[in-house]
């Protein structure tokens, strides 16, 4: 008698419960609905025209129209029982008929407002399939979203925790996504280098942290946890250094001999020296995979005593900001005559509010922390339950390390807003973005405008690189590539050569990529979502750059901008 081989992988699809099945095959029919009476619908209404041609009804009015009557099909086949109506698991909430018209309109009114829209204007064989693609994305995410909040599997911290995870995520996209959008708006290249710079600022402080996190040798605690703040100050100096070293010498051997050349040269350029950092790196480091330390001050969740600290810092900040003021226009009357001092105002300020904080912050933060104890005294089950003896130790759900990673990107992105809108070099750069020639005329140096650009990119991304290593604790010669083209995305997202829409795009497309997979994929049914979240990422890049390839807040990209 023959046996039949054992395999150890089997196909899910042949162990497909028939309500499995039933479910695909709901979820494909109901996804017809919705093209068939959106584009049919559509196409009646745009038919009604004045004696000028122009519609008689305005589009988003035609759009709620197809919406309703998605809504009400949906409910119809969908309290009948027909498998051409689907509710996402919402008719397990609120009954067949309520759920099947909330999804209709849920889903149906962006579809119908999209649809009607767009066929307001000259509507070709190409739009038709552009807004197929369109529908299909509306139906997945809305109607994934309906299912995974309709049978919820997560609760509401663990939401909040997504969230939080994603803002962090986006501020490191962000910064690395500054330096994408800052050289394209100085030189109009896509500089694909980028990610390594990111990288060699990563992947060198690592030795450097490494370093501070050994204990001494007569058994006293290491730098990095006996003076976390100096620790982390010089691994940050070390990371920017070193990516501003590596940007400033690939733009004068890689770029700037191509300053005059077609688009195409120094973006084939800027690949081969990505691939050039890459391998070198890997021929100084290794190719193995090294784990950051970690920081023990940055472990476990915030306090409310931290919460405290921080807004210490910020009063701080904001009374020393005004008091230094007067200080800071003293000091440049003082040092006009000595242009190659031009730095010791900005210097002995920035050393005056450091010293300001390091000795006030923890006054402030010691009295806020009385106040809090005094208006909010500690129950002894509270106190029993965290094991704390006063409410400024008591616990809030957000990790010391993600809140860091949020708060140091918005101040760095903050710096550079600042630095480009009200700064001489600033404006020299938006001088340079508008127009090379003329700026020259004026008497800018271009090419040290150029090169300032370039090292201001790498800086951020030096420091986004060694927030990335606390964060996700690896680094690795390859590590800067996916971070490079998701910062890139985020870039195109908001609108390349735009910086608060770069800003925008990274924490957008963090948020996204985060509460993605458990938001809408989950809800469909796909099993380990979190592993496409890359993929998630990269057909956003897609979408944009098909849909509005622009951004959120770009120019248009087909003017001739030098």
């Amino acid at each position: 008698m023959r046996t039949r081989p054992f395999s150890g992988f089997r196909p899910n699809c042949a162990h497909k419960s028939p309500r499995g099945r039933r479910d695909q095959m709901q979820f494909f029919s109901n996804l017809l609905l919705y093209i068939v009476i959106s584009l049919g619908v559509g196409y009646v209404l745009r038919s009604f025209r004045n004696e000028e041609g122009d519609p008689k009804i305005p589009w988003y009015v035609n759009g709620v129209i197809i919406g309703v009557l998605c809504g009400v099909a949906n409910a119809l086949f969908a309290s009948a029982g027909l498998l051409i109506g689907y509710s996402f698991h919402l008719d397990e909430v609120i009954g067949p008929f309520m759920g099947g018209l909330g999804t209709g309109l849920l889903i149906g009114i962006p579809v119908g407002l999209i649809t009607a829209y767009d066929m307001t204007k000259r509507f070709t064989i190409i739009d038709g399939w552009l807004l197929f693609f369109k529908i299909i994305i509306i139906f997945i995410v809305i109607g994934g979203t309906i299912s995974s909040l309709s049978v919820p599997k997560y609760s509401s911290q663990q939401w909040f925790d997504f969230f939080v995870f994603g803002v962090a995520q986006g501020g490191i996209y962000a910064l690395i996504a500054l330096g994408y959008t800052l050289v394209y708006g100085i030189l109009f290249m896509i500089n694909f280098a980028h990610g390594e710079v990111f990288m060699s600022g990563a992947f060198t402080a690592f030795f450097v942290a490494r370093a501070l996190a050994q204990p001494g040798a007569d058994g006293n605690p290491s730098m990095l946890e006996a003076n976390p703040i100096p620790a982390l100050t010089i691994i940050f100096l070390v990371a920017m250094i070193t990516s501003t070293v590596v940007a400033v010498i690939v733009e004068r051997v890689a770029y700037k001999p191509l300053r005059r050349a077609p688009r195409l040269v120094p973006l084939i350029t800027a690949i081969g020296a990505s691939f050039f950092l890459q391998y070198t790196f890997r021929g100084f480091y290794g190719s193995g995979v090294e784990a950051y330390p970690e920081v023990p001050a940055l472990r476990g969740d915030m306090t409310i005593g931290d919460i405290n600290l921080f807004f210490g810092l910020l009063v701080v900040v904001a009374v020393g900001w005004f008091a230094l003021l007067p200080v800071y226009r003293s000091l440049k009357r003082t040092f006009i005559e000595q242009p190659r001092l031009g730095w010791a105002p900005f210097a002995i300020s920035a050393v005056i509010m450091l010293a300001a904080i390091f000795l006030i912050a923890p006054l402030v933060q010691g009295a806020l922390n009385g106040v809090v104890n005094s208006a909010f005294p500690l129950s002894a089950q509270v106190a029993t339950e965290q094991e704390i003896t006063t409410r400024a130790e008591y616990l809030v759900t957000i990790s010391r390390i993600q809140f860091v990673v949020v708060v140091s990107s918005i101040a760095m992105m903050g710096g550079l807003y600042f630095l480009i809108q009200k700064t001489k070099i600033g404006k020299a750069m938006r001088a340079v973005a508008e127009d090379k020639d003329v700026a020259a005329l004026m008497g800018i140096d271009v090419d040290r405008i150029i090169t300032i650009t370039f090292a201001l990119g790498a800086a951020l991304a030096g420091a986004a690189g060694v927030l990335y290593g606390l964060m996700f604790r690896q680094v690795n010669f390859f590590m800067g590539f996916f971070p490079g083209l998701k910062a890139f995305t985020a870039a195109v997202l908001g609108g390349i050569g735009n910086v608060p829409g770069a800003m925008m795009g990274g924490f957008f497309l963090g948020i996204f990529e985060s509460l993605g997979p458990s938001l809408f994929l989950e809800g469909l049914g796909i099993a380990a979502p979190y592993q496409l979240k890359d993929a998630i990422a990269f057909t956003m890049l897609v979408l944009v750059l098909i849909f509005r390839p622009t951004g959120i807040m770009g120019v248009d990209l087909g003017k001739k901008k030098a």
